[in-house]
């Protein structure tokens, strides 16, 4: 079916990864897969110093831990796909390519903010050409990046699910009152949530535990499943870079048969349309109001879920991995 056999992901092992995700996604299809561990996403204390003072230091070494594992290992790949590759210069890149492979990359931030080391930096600019596909969760950075990069080969990427991680499951009683938010901390989120009586919320994900009352840093397979399928609402708070497109909780939440109550986008509105698949808000004044109305009309809800819970099918990373090959075969 697909002409690429043997795939190379570049990436993080850690478990709640997208790289994982992918992974997975492509064994599912039934082609030989390897993860490479470049590099922890969640760094220590020492790795978090090097990166962000001396991130050149800190690259070149893990570019040639990675140069030396590809070409030293015996086997054979057709396809390397790299997950961020903030290590990685156009020197290398072209290395690959002389073996007759292809290469892509999947950016799940925005390339363009040269200015957050640990997001992007400007040699990945740099490379973004030289890429046979660069993949992009947003169309609105995909129209920059064209802008500034018009011989590059881009691919607009959402967001999805693991259908291996994120299901459905049968309520919990101790969850089907609770709302629930699932993300990092960051101080405009926890103005949102701290409109919230505490006894009706749970909150995990990390660094929360100095601003409120959390579940812990990570909540993941089946306790996550537990209370996003059980709990009456799942918030979804978008950051700056995505409140015109979505990001992973968009998939994920309708996934597991949750009720999304997202910022609104005209992205999110195209995968679940508000007020069918999806309950919406623009800003705090109508976040809560949204809160209210869903706790006075809980029945009314379960055809939102019924639907977003269908059309999320659409949105595996198993979909997604196959579109990739797809794209590539053109």
């Amino acid at each position: 079916m697909f002409s690429y056999k043997n795939i190379l992901l570049v990436g993080s092992k850690e478990e709640f990864t997208l790289e994982k995700m992918y992974f997975r996604a492509f064994k599912k299809i039934g082609l030989k897969v390897t993860l490479y561990h470049s590099d922890n996403s969640v760094k220590n204390i020492i790795g978090k110093f090097f990166e962000k003072y001396l991130s050149s230091i800190y690259y070149l070494f893990v570019r040639k831990k990675f140069v030396n594992f590809f070409f030293k290992n015996r086997k054979k790949y057709d396809l390397v796909i790299i997950f961020k590759g903030l290590f990685l210069n156009k020197e290398t890149i072209k290395k690959l390519k002389e073996k007759n492979i292809k290469i892509v990359n999947i950016f799940p931030d925005n390339p363009l903010n040269t200015q957050v080391k640990n997001i992007s930096n400007k040699n990945l600019v740099n490379c973004i050409e030289d890429y046979d596909l660069f993949c992009v969760w947003s169309q609105k950075i995909i129209k920059k990046i064209r802008k500034l990069k018009p011989k590059s080969h881009l691919y607009y990427l959402p967001f999805g699910y693991d259908g291996f991680i994120h299901r459905k499951v049968p309520p919990k009683k101790k969850y089907i009152n609770t709302i629930n938010f699932i993300g990092s901390y960051d101080p405009a989120r926890l103005d949102f949530l701290k409109k919230i009586r505490d006894n009706d919320l749970i909150i995990a994900g990390n660094n929360w535990r100095d601003h409120i009352k959390n579940e812990g840093n990570y909540i993941f397979g089946k306790k996550l499943c537990s209370i996003i399928s059980s709990s009456l609402i799942s918030i979804n708070l978008l950051r700056d870079q995505n409140k015109s497109s979505h990001n992973m909780r968009t998939f994920e939440v309708p996934a597991m048969g949750g009720l999304l109550l997202t910022k609104r986008s005209k992205e999110q509105k195209k995968f679940f349309p508000e007020n069918k698949a999806s309950i919406m808000y623009a800003n705090k004044k109508e976040f809560l109001k949204k809160i209210n109305f869903i706790l006075k009309n809980k029945n009314k809800m379960s055809k939102i879920r019924e639907l977003s819970y269908k059309l999320s099918k659409k949105h595996s990373y198993t979909r997604r991995a196959i579109n990739i090959l797809k794209r590539l075969n053109d």
